[in-house]
């Protein structure tokens, strides 16, 4: 081999050497050795508690629950406002007082007085009594009118006799409950019976006694005698035995009606006898006022 020879073929092994690789990158087997690799690009992970059909459930109960309560205290609201109204416009329990025997009286309280014994007077007398019961029942939240006529003062002025009072006194009364409504009417009057009939003493502090009377010759007799046994029921509670209980008459020698004909709602209470004190009357008015109240329910808390 020529020295010629020898160049030309060391020349083409360094040429396809050289051509060789860039042969090879062309070739389909190896393209994706040849591609370049993409770097991946950086995306934003948000990372939560829950999965997102949880969260919505759970914001949605907690919604619900909100407006639940919300409408709860509005509810509330309304029906105390409501509540409120009822009280202040409710009508109050009233009561109309009359003292057929107005000059009955107490001899201690008129011996203190005049310092003469004497079971009747003008001047000192049950019909005096009305300011201290209309105080009492006013403290219990009954409001209370008086039918202002000193009836035995008219009957002797008109030259009438006692029996006649219950007769005399109708009109007026009648005329009255016309005119106005009451949720209960009583006529007081001091019993003739002596003081071991008519005190009792409780807790140390001695009360007059009271009986009620209900006539029984009257369509309303049965009326008149629920109320009656209530009211004697709850003073018995309050004070035991304060009260002798009701009293039904009929027949001879007696009225049978008291008026009570008039008004299903009217009774007759005896308050003590001739020998109790103004300190026991006083105390036994306040309880009457305050079993009224709870035996017809005026309102008051």
């Amino acid at each position: 081999m020529t020295l010629l020879k020898k160049l030309q073929w060391s020349f083409g092994l360094l040429l396809f050497f050289f051509v060789l690789p860039v042969i090879a990158g062309q070739l389909p087997f190896n393209k994706q050795a040849s591609t370049p690799i993409k770097e991946p690009e950086d995306k934003q992970v948000v990372f939560a508690a829950t999965n997102l059909p949880e969260q919505s459930a759970l914001e949605q109960t907690k919604e619900e629950t909100k407006n639940q309560a919300k409408e709860e205290t509005k509810d509330q609201t309304k029906e105390e406002t409501k509540n409120q109204t009822q009280d202040q416009t409710q009508d109050p329990f009233k009561v109309l007082l009359l003292f057929t025997h107005s000059q009955e009286s107490y001899q201690p309280m008129v011996k203190a007085v005049s310092g003469k014994a004497a079971y009747y007077d003008e001047k000192t007398n049950i019909y005096n009594l009305k300011d201290t019961i209309s105080k009492h029942f006013s403290m219990n939240g009954i409001q209370t009118d008086v039918l202002d006529v000193d009836v035995m003062k008219e009957l002797k002025l008109k030259g009438k006799s006692f029996p006649d009072s219950y007769n005399f006194v109708r009109p007026y009364l009648a005329k009255r409950l016309q005119e106005q409504s009451y949720d209960l009417v009583i006529d007081f009057h001091r019993d003739s019976a002596k003081k071991n009939a008519t005190t009792i003493t409780h807790n140390n502090e001695s009360y007059a006694r009271i009986a009620i009377v209900i006539g029984a010759e009257h369509k309303n007799y049965r009326w008149n005698t629920a109320y009656a046994e209530s009211l004697s029921a709850t003073m018995n509670e309050i004070v035991p035995k304060i009260s002798r209980g009701v009293i039904s008459k009929s027949g001879d020698n007696v009225d049978g009606r008291y008026n009570q004909d008039l008004t299903k709602e009217m009774i007759l209470i005896e308050i003590g006898g001739i020998d109790n004190t103004e300190e026991e009357l006083n105390r036994t008015i306040a309880v009457i006022g305050k079993a009224i109240s709870k035996s017809f329910n005026t309102g008051n808390k």
